[in-house]
């Protein structure tokens, strides 16, 4: 009877580590070899300004230093991560590239610095608010992203937009936000810090609702693209709480037979 429960507790025990076994193996099998994505980028140690987001690939920053560090971690440790360019800043706009090799050397992700060597408070080109009246922005707006979208109904002349600087010395233009003639539009703001140098440019696109034209500049299937890779991380870091959960039920279980061996 002995050797019966052993064996017994010995199936389930596999069972149970097969079942938690299996979604780890997929979940390996869907990210390995192929993912190109950054976890981390510092500079000189530190983090970025705005927050570094391993869906977001342009980001504008101003340092005070002429030599920077930069350190990009993968989020795969078996993919390569290249600099492309000069980490000796110029005064002025310097523009770096950091390149990810997945491990299947075939797919590859390319995030763009363009750091400003001067004054950091006079260097700042970002935007605190986009608000488009009556309109709905997707995603929400935040200080990372720069590509949005927007749809509209009916007949449209120009979008009636908002926008707040986070220096209010900054410049703001509004391009190409007229002659609304086909289904898909484009609109630039671009920002001009107060240093007359530094420069960013934010993305509206504005879709006519119910069509189904493409985008011309491709950013609405950037921002569709960007939203299905964060739906994908999110749910795969799901599928990892399930399977860590699973193996604290299983420990939960072995635990209560082997005490309720002890007590017989």
């Amino acid at each position: 009877m002995k050797m019966k429960k052993g064996i017994r507790i010995g199936l389930i025990l596999l069972f149970c580590v097969a079942l938690a076994i299996i979604p780890i193996s997929m979940v390996n099998a869907e990210n390995r070899n192929n993912n190109p994505l950054l976890r981390e980028i510092l500079i000189n140690g530190e983090e970025i300004k705005p927050k570094f987001d391993q869906f977001i690939t342009d980001y504008v920053i101003a340092v005070d230093k002429e030599n920077i560090e930069i350190k990009a971690t993968p989020d795969d440790p078996n993919a390569s991560v290249e600099i492309i360019g000069n980490t000796k800043l110029e005064i002025g706009k310097n523009d770096i590239e950091v390149k990810v090799i997945a491990e299947d050397k075939k797919t590859t992700q390319s995030y763009y610095l363009h750091v400003t060597r001067g004054d950091v408070n006079k260097a700042n080109a970002n935007l605190k608010n986009i608000e488009v009246d009556g309109l709905i922005l997707n995603p929400k707006f935040n200080e990372k992203d720069i590509n949005y979208l927007v749809e509209y109904e009916g007949y449209v002349e120009k979008l009636n937009i908002n926008v707040i600087p986070e220096n209010e010395n900054a410049k703001i233009e509004i391009l190409d936000n007229n002659n609304f003639n086909s289904t898909i539009h484009i609109v630039t703001i671009k920002v001009t810090a107060e240093d007359g140098i530094t420069t960013k440019e934010y993305k509206l696109t504005a879709k006519k609702a119910g069509e189904s034209d493409e985008d011309p500049s491709g950013l609405e299937n950037e921002v569709m693209q960007t939203n299905e890779r964060k739906e994908q991380k999110t749910n795969n870091n799901v599928k990892i709480a399930c399977i860590a959960l699973i193996l604290i039920v299983v420990v939960i279980v072995i635990n209560m037979i082997i005490k309720s061996k002890k007590n017989k």
